[in-house]
């Protein structure tokens, strides 16, 4: 081990990170947001970051941001993922002392880079979907083809990060000679009571929820993978409880997908729920958290979760929860819960009548489980440290 390596165990030499990703902010999602924060709490302590990504945040070239570099590359777009070009990370590369990258479409090509150019690198799987790719994907060569994609991912990415039990579970399940694998999971932190009362109008205001209205809550991508059509076809079922209880099943919904936006909405209106089913666009992130912390029930229906952000929102506030019992749901809810079987409208439909009837009196009660940004950080650090030091590329 030479003396600089030896100096970086002892805990004396910063590492330099490149960060090759397929999006970054502004770029807006739940991972972007994560590695932001990651970023920025490596620089805190010293080390140095170098982020490349694509420009599907509408930012193109380089910018400084928080004490790093992030390069906005235009990348050409496949199946919705940008496409990394390898001439725009060949300079980090031989800067760096480790490449974090994630899943999927800079993965392959920057473990392949980072070999060539002798330089340890880190996956990060935020899911392992496996053959769970064709509960989503309905043509069958195209599903075929992403199952073989991330199993020939898994195959080459040695060093393995899994940001929940349940995704490094799928992991060894789905990779039949799996590597390292460091599991460090994701963390949130929250603004403090005022930013959140003034960041917009509430609940009750968003959703124009009269008195004597109860309000369940929604929040999340008008997606298949996460469970709205099982919650929305729940609801069609007990609509007239619905009704009859004065509830309102509120939706704050992105944008994108259009496709699965456009069918929520025909849905609602096909089956005559438009009286019941309150649907608002996402609000920004403190004021999207006031209106999760004001709801009477929030209702997170994940066909499968790599690890479930808008649960440990709803919990963190102290909301009843009504929950899939998919992926990693179970790993990060607490306080009062009820969970469903995964995928099954009827079901959940069931826990939506108990709700209506009694509350959430009969929901079981889980202690708390906090995500804390500082003992996530130790943990990448750590990480880094040891592929650094390890004779393992």
């Amino acid at each position: 081990m030479s003396a600089e390596k030896g100096a970086l165990q002892r805990g004396r030499k910063r590492v330099k990170i490149a960060v090759i990703i397929p999006h970054f902010p502004p770029h807006i999602g739940g991972g972007e947001q994560l590695f932001l924060a990651v970023c920025q709490s490596l620089v805190q302590r010293g080390h140095q970051v170098c982020v490349v990504t694509s420009n599907s945040g509408g930012v193109t070239g380089i910018r400084q941001m928080d004490g790093f570099e992030v390069r906005y590359c235009p990348w050409r777009m496949l199946f919705g993922q940008p496409v990394l070009r390898i001439r725009d990370i060949r300079e980090v590369l031989a800067w760096c002392d480790v490449v974090h990258t994630s899943i999927y479409s800079t993965a392959l090509r920057t473990i392949l880079a980072a070999r060539q150019a002798k330089k340890p690198c880190v996956v990060t799987f935020h899911e392992v979907m496996g053959p769970k790719w064709r509960l989503f994907e309905p043509n069958l060569i195209r599903s075929t083809g992403f199952i073989c994609y991330e199993w020939l991912l898994l195959q080459f990415a040695g060093n393995v990060h899994a940001v929940s039990r349940a995704t490094e579970r799928d992991y060894r399940r789905f990779c039949r000679r799996p590597g390292r694998v460091f599991m460090i999971p994701n963390f949130l932190e929250f603004p403090e009571k005022a930013a959140l009362m003034s960041a917009g109008p509430g609940f009750r205001e968003v959703f124009s929820l009269q008195d004597g209205e109860k309000g369940i809550l929604y929040f999340s991508r008008p997606a298949a993978i996460k469970g709205v059509f099982v919650l929305l076809e729940a609801v069609r079922l007990v609509q007239d409880q619905l009704r009859n209880g004065r509830a309102r099943l509120c939706m704050l919904l992105s944008a994108a997908p259009e496709k699965g936006r456009k069918q929520v909405e025909a849905f609602v209106e096909r089956e005559g729920l438009s009286d019941i089913v309150r649907i608002r666009n996402s609000l920004p992130r403190n004021q999207q958290l006031r209106v999760v912390s004001e709801a009477d029930l929030c209702v997170i229906p994940s066909v499968t979760e790599g690890f479930g952000f808008a649960a440990v929102e709803a919990c963190h506030y102290g909301r009843p929860v009504i929950c899939s019992d998919a992926g990693a749901l179970p790993e990060v809810v607490s306080g009062r819960v009820r969970f469903f079987r995964n995928g099954d409208a009827a079901n959940l439909a069931e826990q939506l009548g108990t709700f209506l009837r009694e509350g959430p009196e009969g929901f079981l009660m889980i202690p708390a489980k906090h995500f804390d940004r500082d003992p996530s950080i130790d943990a990448y650090v750590r990480m880094y440290e040891t592929l650094v030091n390890s004779e393992r590329i």
